[in-house]
């Protein structure tokens, strides 16, 4: 008598079901190979064409995200011109007769007067600020900037990185010096000038065909998507 009847065991389910979980591992795998492979794509420099006909390579971001580098250099840019009167005209004849040059003759702020590069350095900033902020800056140039007598200039020594408040907006502290130099005097007088900055993010418009001065120096102020909305006195004991 045989305690055991001897049976035959049948592999086929325990096969079908291992293949199924190695082919589910495998999409698995294969889906996030092709995540990091489209982020990869996403993140790949990709050349853009600029308005002006120049090409550049770019990242793509989102519409409220800059790039801290960027944000630093259109703060220290933007200060730099809006602190920096000059009504001489660049040149690099270095043997032209100083007399022979056309002075910058400024634009009209009120009963003051900006320079031309101070004044469309201006479209920086917000349409809510830059009125008040401009007058402020034209009651301190010097008349006789525009006799070319005396020139400025802003000397940063120290730009923190952007901290961000919320999204698209972001603060920044500064520290300068305004210097003053009058007449002969090239040593110049250094005033502090230590301001935080507040930034946000902004949409560009393109050039409209055949745009005027206004606009071109609006443009070309604003073109990095960005706008100052306020400047404050730098709190040092912070």
């Amino acid at each position: 008598m045989k305690l055991l009847d001897k049976k035959e065991i049948n592999f086929t389910p325990l096969l079908s079901i291992g293949q199924t979980i190695i082919l589910i591992f495998v999409f698995l795998i294969s889906l996030a190979n092709s995540g990091r492979l489209g982020k990869m794509a996403s993140t790949k420099p990709t050349l853009v064409e600029l308005q002006d006909g120049t090409s550049i390579r770019a990242i793509p971001i989102g519409e409220k995200e800059r790039s801290d580098q960027a944000i630093m250099n259109f703060v220290g840019r933007t200060m730099m011109n809006l602190m920096s009167w000059n009504a001489l005209p660049k040149s690099s004849d270095e043997n032209l007769d100083p007399r022979k040059l056309k002075l910058d003759t400024g634009v009209q702020i009120g009963d003051k007067k900006l320079t031309t590069n101070t004044w469309g350095a201006g479209f920086a900033l917000s349409e809510d600020f830059r009125a008040s902020f401009l007058r402020e800056i034209a009651l301190l140039t010097p008349s006789d900037v525009f006799t070319g007598e005396t020139q400025s200039a802003l000397l940063v020594r120290y730009l923190s990185p952007p901290e961000k408040i919320s999204e698209g907006k972001w603060r920044m502290d500064m520290v300068a010096n305004l210097v003053i130099f009058k007449g002969k005097d090239q040593a110049g007088n250094a005033i502090s000038f230590n301001k935080t900055v507040f930034v946000r993010a902004i949409d560009t418009p393109p050039l409209p065909n055949n745009p005027s001065v206004q606009v071109i120096a609006a443009y070309n102020a604003r073109k990095a998507g960005m706008e100052i909305y306020r400047i404050q006195d730098l709190d040092l004991g912070k």
